[in-house]
């Protein structure tokens, strides 16, 4: 098998993210709904990850699809590192939360 390192950079990642919530492999493959063999070839890079699958990690794990990307792909990013940082904050709270915050930026973006 050649190797890639895009797909084990996403693996490294997805294990990171994994690690920060205190979750096992076996729980993250639950909670997505895929066996944990395949999660295990997505985090040693052996398989990519179908969109859909990547989208239900980043999900189950509340990061955003973007913190799982390979680096290669993030300077074609138009979103800077700060922006990111606020976007994974916000992402981690509440809907309810993200709400009010929005319409706070909102207004005072208006205000300007």
């Amino acid at each position: 098998m050649k190797f890639n390192q895009e797909l084990c950079e996403v693996g490294a990642r997805i294990i990171e993210q994994r690690e920060k919530q205190g979750m096992t492999a076996t729980q993250l493959a639950i909670q997505t709904g895929i066996t944990a063999a395949s999660l295990s070839h997505i985090e040693s890079g052996q398989k990519a990850a179908k969109s859909s699958t990547l989208f239900d990690i980043a999900e189950v794990l509340k990061v955003s699809l973007d913190c799982l990307q390979p680096q290669k792909l993030e300077q074609f990013s138009p979103i800077s590192a700060e922006k990111k940082e606020l976007l994974l904050k916000l992402n981690k709270k509440t809907p309810a939360e993200q709400e009010m915050l929005i319409r706070m930026f909102s207004a005072m973006i208006d205000s300007l």
